[in-house]
């Protein structure tokens, strides 16, 4: 099986591998340093998602909440979902070569990939949606609608769930003289369903929620006017977060073009034609899943709120290893302690010149004052006494 993808010829059928690369002919770099790369992948975008949602909820627990910050959770969650349980099968796929993980994983695997990306476009697209109208109508929309909220995150997990059902029913594994393989198998009676779902879902999941998402932004940024009921937010910084967040999404859809340049090419090439080259199809997915790590590199490289927040975070995590409750008042009477102490030494490092100061500067009346009577005796005369130094007859 030298091609990543291939049709066969003798059939109007269609057969993909699934799952990841498996080819008996791979070299070392595919079973070895691309594995490698992943686990990589997986240990920055753990820590990285992990971090933007403590730093999230945390805000959350101090009365910070907003419908933008929700969908960005979600984000990162959708991002978890990927490193935890999407890349993984594709480090064991690539480093074996041949598909170990039994027939259901080999049902699911593209199908949750796809879904998880489905939700991560949809999420972005919802992003800019809420965005804009916290920028347009900010006191209508900062009341955090639950009920709103839960209903459209089961709507995007619905239709995430539900759009790419093709890989979940198609997927199957085979066995010949090379190994056990996954792949994605079309029937002739399916190949004009699959015809049309190969041209329709590319535009349903990619194209149109990148459209809507960036002209949610454009609108965004195009807004100049403040209105009078606007909640109080410096108009640069309204600006760098719907830069930022734009610029998440920019990113997205960017890493995801490859892959979907070579799932259009491999579905829509005609017979017999050149197919998509290895390397740009493993190129490609890896891409996908490098983005999981880019996305909380540009929160915490451009927002000062996360940057802040992961300084809270940091400060809550120091307070529980001492073994202070952050969450009752001990922990903010420790982080004075600590403030306090810290003045202090600085109060001990400028004393000694303070009182120096002090002690060269003194008012002008005082000091002609102090010249007359310094290092003097009273004299007898001013003595207010006189009968204690007189002689007893």
């Amino acid at each position: 099986m030298q091609d990543y993808y291939f049709r066969t010829m003798n059939s109007s059928q269609y057969l993909f591998v699934a799952g990841g690369l498996q080819s008996s002919e791979a070299s070392k770099d595919v079973t070895v340093l691309l594995p490698l790369l992943l686990t990589a992948v997986c240990l920055v975008g753990f820590m990285g998602n992990f971090l933007v949602i403590a730093i999230l909820i945390y805000d959350f627990r101090k009365g910070k909440s907003s419908a933008v910050n929700v969908l960005v959770i979600h984000l990162c969650s959708a991002d978890l979902l990927l490193i935890l349980l999407c890349i993984p099968v594709r480090i064991l796929t690539y480093a074996k070569q041949s598909w170990v993980l039994g027939a259901f994983v080999c049902r699911t695997a593209d199908w949750f990939l796809h879904s998880c990306l489905i939700v991560k476009s949809f999420t972005l697209a919802a992003v800019g949606q809420a965005r804009y109208k916290h920028v347009v109508t900010p006191p209508k929309f900062l009341s955090l609608d639950r009920k709103q909220l839960i209903g459209l995150l089961f709507f995007i997990w619905s239709l995430a769930f539900l759009l790419p059902l093709p890989h979940l029913i198609f997927s199957q594994t085979e066995k010949n003289q090379n190994g056990i393989f996954c792949n994605f198998e079309v029937p002739p009676y399916a190949s004009n369903f699959m015809n049309v779902f190969s041209k329709t879902y590319p535009l349903l999941v990619y194209v149109l929620p990148m459209c809507f998402t960036v002209s949610c932004y454009m609108r965004t940024l195009r807004r100049r006017r403040d209105r009078r009921n606007r909640a109080p937010n410096p108009r640069h910084l309204s600006r760098k977060i719907t830069s930022m967040l734009m610029s998440v999404s920019l990113t997205f859809d960017a890493m995801w073009l490859p892959e979907w340049v070579v799932w259009i090419w491999a579905r829509h090439s005609p017979f017999g034609s050149l197919q998509p080259p290895v390397v740009l199809m493993v190129l490609a997915q890896v891409i996908v899943f490098l983005n999981s790590t880019i996305n909380p590199g540009i929160f915490l490289a451009v927002s000062d709120e996360f940057r802040e927040g992961f300084k809270n975070v940091w400060l809550v995590l120091r307070c529980r290893q001492c073994g202070i409750d952050p969450n009752s008042g001990a922990g903010e009477k420790g982080a004075e302690m600590v403030t306090s102490a810290i003045q202090s030494l600085q109060d001990l490092r400028t004393a000694p010149a303070t009182s120096s100061l002090k002690e060269e500067k003194i008012l002008p009346d005082v000091e002609h004052f102090w010249q007359d009577r310094r290092n003097t005796t009273a004299g007898e005369e001013n003595d207010p006494m006189p009968w204690e130094h007189q002689e007893k007859p």
